[in-house]
């Protein structure tokens, strides 16, 4: 598809609803046959909408790809955003708020766990997606030290900075752990173990 093809951005809800067909439909087809292994027209024909449509909205696959990434990070930030909100109320209770936040990411990788399979591996042949997943960690990262700093006043480390990146670190290897391998042991266990790493590396 030709790069100077304008490219419609939905305004009107029948226009939103195509669009959010066609990334259903993508979305649902690279996690099944991945991404190499899916072309537009399968796409298309999944959405229920023409190519002609298809290309109204995405110029290529990789623009219907990247759309889906960002709206996965997002999902990730949204996370971080709403706790973060709600860290006052767990002031009493931060062990509740670590037990939170750890849920509430691993609720979101198991809803995509197929797709962040296929970006492991696209991550080594796409720089533009190795990009916005290196990006999404920043801005994960930030969003992770902002909450530990509107908190800073229960975090009694030594190096509050040095223990919100361990924190960070360990807070993700729970959430791998427990979504991407099998478990000999109870996830539960793994999880209330995790809970108190982070609680006592911050506030022990």
């Amino acid at each position: 598809m030709a790069e100077s093809k304008s490219v419609r951005k939905p305004q009107q809800k029948r226009s939103i609803e195509t669009k959010e067909k066609i990334l259903s439909a993508a979305y649902t087809l690279f996690c099944e046959k991945g991404y190499f292994s899916t072309t537009t027209n399968e796409i298309a024909k999944v959405a229920k909408v023409s190519i002609g449509s298809l290309y109204a909205y995405y110029k290529d696959k990789d623009t219907i790809l990247l759309d889906i990434l960002e709206r996965y990070n997002n999902s990730f930030l949204k996370v971080h955003d709403d706790l973060s909100a709600e860290i006052e109320i767990y002031k009493n209770d931060p062990k509740k708020w670590i037990r939170l936040l750890i849920e509430n990411l691993i609720e979101v990788h198991q809803s995509s766990k197929a797709l962040n399979r296929e970006m492991e591996i696209l991550c080594f042949t796409m720089p533009a997606v190795a990009a916005v997943m290196v990006k999404q960690r920043e801005k994960t990262w930030q969003t992770t030290l902002n909450s530990f700093h509107l908190s800073s006043e229960y975090i009694t480390a030594k190096d509050p900075e040095a223990a919100a990146i361990i924190a960070f670190s360990l807070i993700s290897s729970i959430v791998d752990q427990i979504v991407f391998y099998k478990n000999e042991i109870e996830v539960e266990r793994i999880l209330q173990t995790g809970i108190d790493a982070v609680y006592h590396l911050l506030m022990g």
